[in-house]
């Protein structure tokens, strides 16, 4: 029998070891939130409401008001009034934005692709498709317990 208690360990222990960030990836709490908000805009593929952002991201609407604020006055996002409703604010990547967003991905995309193949076929392949799992699984608790008013 599997004592999954063990390995749960063992990963945590894994992930311990390895907190540190490389030095070029030290980034600031703000910067961390500014990319998050980037990246839900990219993968969107359309203009979003501040709320919207919010709730896709857990973050509080003054924690997201605060990490647009600082991508509007660098040029990466534009915010106006929703034409439907001007008390709401709509949010949408400028080209500036968008360049960025995909240098990024690419930059991303690049280095998965090495640490993919320093593990080999099979063992990348196996990889990506458990990580998927996980994923999936944590999507189906997540959304279970936000049915039953908790958090995950």
């Amino acid at each position: 029998m599997t004592n999954y208690t063990a390995l749960a360990q063992e990963m945590l222990l894994a992930l311990d070891k390895n907190r540190c960030q490389p030095p070029h990836e030290e980034l600031s709490q703000t910067m961390r939130g500014e990319m998050a908000v980037l990246r839900l805009l990219a993968g969107e593929k359309r203009q979003l409401l501040a709320g919207e952002i919010s709730r896709g991201l857990g973050m509080t609407t003054s924690r997201i008001a605060a990490v647009l604020n600082s991508l509007e006055r660098k040029g990466m996002i534009i915010r106006c009034a929703d034409p439907g409703d001007r008390r709401r604010v709509v949010v949408r990547l400028t080209p500036s934005g968008e360049d960025f967003c995909l240098a990024r991905r690419r930059d991303a995309e690049r280095d998965f692709a090495h640490l993919l193949e320093r593990l080999g076929e099979e063992d990348a392949r196996q990889f990506v498709h458990l990580l998927g799992r996980v994923f999936a699984i944590l999507s189906e608790e997540r959304g279970a317990c936000r049915r039953q008013g908790g958090t995950l």
